[in-house]
């Protein structure tokens, strides 16, 4: 699918979608941007459905299989609302994201996805009819590496929700050119520092979780996301560790610091 006008259209003159090698598709600043400027004002495209939703035997239903262990319930509730979503958000959700061609072979987020695609097609009669499994899967997937979460939004509840355009920001762990939030149902993004011409747009995925040694930030982008991050904070000197790497900083002769 072609998107390209709708992102013109949210884009204005700040920025363009591109290709990178290494990041896929992404975005990257078509002029200079000035720290707190308006990157971007992008809406929902689905957001996950809450267990406060439904019906009461569904609710423990759903409930259940989560408490279970065998089954995520985020993931359960997203797939709850994808069979219900219309036709062209559907096919959007599909074929306008990054799913699991971004990730290895066998990542544990795939097998969960597999798993509560197959519960889904067994337990909800609107997903066991023209929902194939595979396609199940991979919205599970895609909600996973690109869905935004915890929006003090006032419309989304906090739950898993997807926007198209702001899941291309790429991921940097500190020092992200950009940070985003919810207001009134809109992702915003804003710029946090100058942003030269054909910079990439780059957001951290981490929240709270960014302020730790780089090995634990990429530990937990694996587990998350799928991938090995290779941004910049990561490549540079750790500087979240509890004591400097002796080959940057090395120690004292008296005390070892």
């Amino acid at each position: 699918m072609d998107f390209s006008t709708e992102a013109e259209r949210l884009l204005g003159d700040r920025a363009r979608l591109t290709s990178r090698p290494g990041l896929g598709v992404t975005l990257e600043a078509t002029r200079p941007i000035l720290p707190g400027e308006l990157i971007l004002s992008d809406t929902p495209l689905l957001v996950a459905s809450s267990a406060s939703s439904l019906s009461p035997a569904a609710r423990v239903r759903y409930e259940e299989a989560g408490d279970s262990g065998d089954y995520n319930l985020d993931d359960l509730l997203i797939l709850h609302a994808f069979v219900r979503a219309g036709e062209r958000v559907r096919r959007r959700v599909l074929e306008g994201f990054c799913a699991e061609e971004c990730c290895e072979p066998g990542h544990a987020m795939l097998l969960d996805a597999e798993r509560c695609a197959a519960w889904a097609r067994t337990h909800d009669a609107a997903a066991s009819g023209q929902h194939g499994a595979a396609d199940l899967a991979r919205a599970c997937v895609v909600f996973t590496l690109n869905c935004f979460g915890h929006l003090a939004d006032g419309v989304t509840g906090g739950a898993p929700t997807l926007f198209w355009l702001a899941s291309k920001f790429t991921h940097r762990c500190l020092r992200p050119n950009s940070v985003f939030h919810g207001e009134g149902g809109r992702l915003h993004v804003r710029a946090v520092r100058p942003i030269a011409k054909c910079d990439v747009l780059t957001i951290s995925y981490l929240g709270v979780w960014a302020h730790c040694a780089a090995p634990l930030r990429r530990g937990l982008l694996m587990r998350t996301k799928g991938f090995r991050c290779r941004c910049e904070d990561c490549a540079a000197p750790d500087v979240m560790r509890s004591l400097p790497c002796p080959a940057c900083a090395p120690r004292d002769g008296a005390t070892g610091l």
